[in-house]
């Protein structure tokens, strides 16, 4: 047996496994055979370090890949002195203990209120999205009033386009009727990201005439750091003899509101003038949301080691000048950055909790691509990539779709369609400025949805293309019987489109209507702007990159009552084919990974009715998916993290599906 000092790493890491079951016993009593295995083959290794049955080597075997992998690098930059426990002035918040506000009056109740007076049932969905958020993170925050600071770092893991800004709105609302004075919303690095969130902030929280809300930054500009800013740092206070973050001082200070895009400029303007104050902003509870970048050029990393990037390291900095912060990291995939590679992010992995929001319910996605079930996609042919007559039939659809929309709402009180868009993407910048300047006006003038030949036109669609059951999620039961019903709800549905201010958009334009059409390229990435409404995508010539990869899912999300009506045209001109199969498997093998890795994560949650994950555990999980994805895992076909967890996971859902699966592209 070796000596303390000369222990083995398998003996290091079987000890470190020993404290975090240890702490999983202690905390919910989870004592079954199982974990009493573990047990019993971790004191083995840790003394011994050999393993003597099938067991402890299968075991071995896991614990040698966490020493070899950085991801299990005790991380320094944290404060600890072995990784394993929390910083200074950092301890993980008692997950059911809320922060104290009124839930009847302040902002979220007007938030709350605004989300329940619209009519249909998706708005229903939005108020239930609104009130889980309470659950979903405030719980976890730290008391403003507390007298001694207290960190908090946090991963809320959702889907794509499943209500982002709104849940994270909410939580903004509840924050700053809690007593929280700073919130600070951190973007993708567009600007029309940036823009989004602000939007909603404005239309959510700030009224005119009754907030009291200082707006550090607005939608005509970031950050800038100008003096008028700079004395926003500056907080009064009711009585000065108290500190800030007593109730009274609190009630009687402003809250400052800050979207800022993750931009090295941006941050860096704002960590210096927050520098500046020093000791001023160690009283002032603060809330720092990040919305995570596009996952997939992640999911795919050459290497799991990173160097911290620069934004990452000027957003470490803010937190670190803000005694009293509680980050909130989102990720709308599994995939998390600070998850997969935590010694990369130091002081950016969600030490003490991770929440998982539900799926919602109409939602589209990874689930369905996975198990071919999603019949979204049309492949179109043509002779060269200036022919326009996938984007004619796209158009078509759009019209066809808002008609079937217009016809289920005035059928059932249970649908109401404020948003219809179609999103064309072009990778060619001088193709989206032709569009945009004119070229879909001349394709909807010639149309011409008034004549009988686009009559004509749209009724061979609806029997080619609706009248047909489109995967298992077909509405079908609110589709009328022949095409002649819908005739009516055609001309309502291209007089609404027409009657817009531009009929083609910008993604980034200051007055979007609610029936739009919308021009964008492929370089924001899907997963951080939503569109609300999306029905048809029109995408051309997909190439190779990530972010193309990525722009096949732009449809993913919530489509309540519409989940049957939702396309994506893929435009292939000569040759193209072996390009776009090739971006078709390495999206649909993404996607099983993505399927694969959350019933990992429902096999490993705190309990059958809970969404909440250890993150140590949620750390090791995503090392192995690391590896597996680089090729350095080799199994016997079950890929099971030890029997720790191999019989809560669902073995249809980890195992990928064969390649034959696809998203049922109509070639």
């Amino acid at each position: 047996m070796k000596t303390p000092g000369t222990a083995s790493t398998l003996q290091h890491m079987a000890r470190r496994a020993q404290d975090i079951l240890a702490r999983s016993a202690a905390d919910d009593g989870r004592t079954d055979e199982r974990h009493a295995a573990w047990e019993e083959a971790l004191e083995h290794l840790s003394q011994d370090g050999e393993p003597e049955t099938a067991e402890q080597a299968e075991i071995s075997e896991f614990l040698e890949l966490l020493a070899a992998s950085s991801v299990t690098t005790p991380v320094e930059d944290d404060g600890d002195g072995d990784g394993n426990g929390p910083a200074e002035g950092h301890r993980p918040c008692a997950a059911k203990k809320r922060p104290p506000f009124d839930p009847t009056g302040g902002y979220w109740s007007r938030l709350h209120t605004a989300a329940a007076a619209h009519p249909g049932s998706s708005t229903g969905y939005l108020a239930r999205l609104i009130d889980n958020s309470f659950d979903a993170v405030p719980g976890h925050l730290a008391d403003p009033t507390r007298p001694t600071a207290q960190r908090s770092h946090g991963l809320v893991m959702g889907y794509v386009g499943s209500g982002k800004t709104a849940n994270f709105t909410a939580v903004t609302a509840k924050a700053i009727d809690a007593g929280y004075r700073l919130v600070i919303l951190v973007s993708g690095p567009h600007e029309i990201q940036r823009l989004q969130i602000q939007r909603a902030l404005d239309a959510g929280l700030v009224d005119p005439k009754e907030s009291t809300i200082l707006r550090v930054t607005s939608a005509e500009h970031d950050y800038r750091g100008t003096e008028a800013d700079k004395r926003l740092w500056a907080f009064g206070r009711l009585d000065p003899a108290r500190p800030l973050n007593t109730a009274d001082n609190l009630r009687h200070t402003a809250p400052r509101l800050l979207a800022v895009k993750r931009n090295a400029s941006v941050l860096g303007r704002l960590v210096r003038d927050l520098a500046a104050h020093g000791a001023g902003l160690s009283e002032v509870p603060a809330l720092v949301i990040n919305d995570e970048p596009d996952p997939w050029p992640v999911a795919r990393a050459s290497s799991p080691v990173r160097a911290r990037s620069a934004t990452d390291e000027l957003l470490a900095q803010l937190l670190e000048l803000l005694p009293r912060s509680q980050y909130v990291n989102y990720a709308w995939t599994p995939f998390a950055r600070s998850m997969l590679d935590p010694t990369g992010q130091g002081t950016l992995f969600p030490l003490d909790y991770v929440v998982r929001l539900p799926r919602p319910d109409s939602y589209l996605g990874a689930n369905e691509v996975s198990s071919g079930n999603a019949q979204v996609t049309r492949v179109w042919q043509t002779p060269s990539a200036n022919d326009d007559s996938s984007l004619r039939q796209a158009l078509d659809m759009f019209v066809l779709t808002g008609a079937v929309k217009l016809f289920r709402q005035s059928a059932s009180r249970d649908y109401h369609y404020r948003y219809h868009s179609m999103l064309v993407l072009e990778r060619d910048r001088e193709v989206q400025r032709q569009l945009l300047s004119g070229g879909l006006l001349r394709l909807w003038q010639e149309a011409r949805y008034d004549s009988a030949a686009g009559a004509q036109r749209l009724s061979r669609l609806f029997d080619a293309e609706l009248r047909r059951p489109s995967g298992s999620y077909a509405e079908g039961i609110f589709l009328p019987a022949a095409f002649d019903e819908l005739r009516p709800y055609i001309h309502h549905a291209a007089t609404r489109i027409d009657n817009s201010p531009s009929l083609a958009k910008g993604m980034g334009d200051a007055h979007q209507q609610r029936w739009r059409i919308l021009v964008d390229g492929v370089s924001v990435p899907q997963g951080d702007l939503e569109v609300e409404g999306l029905t048809v995508t029109h995408l051309r010539q997909p190439e190779r990159s990530d972010g193309e990869i990525g722009s096949q899912a732009r449809w993913f999300g919530r489509h309540h009552g519409y989940r049957d009506l939702v396309r994506v045209y893929v435009q292939l001109a000569a040759g193209q084919d072996k390009t776009w199969n090739e971006a078709r498997k390495r999206f649909e093998s993404l996607c099983r990974t993505e399927v694969a890795f959350r019933s990992w994560l429902q096999a490993i949650a705190t309990s059958p009715e809970t969404n909440e994950i250890r993150p140590d555990e949620l750390r090791v999980l995503a090392a192995r998916h690391l590896w597996r994805q680089h090729g350095q895992v080799h199994t016997d076909g079950t890929d099971s993290p030890g029997r720790w967890h191999a019989a809560a996971a669902p073995s249809q859902d980890v195992d990928p599906p064969p390649d034959e699966l696809r998203t049922g592209a109509a070639e």
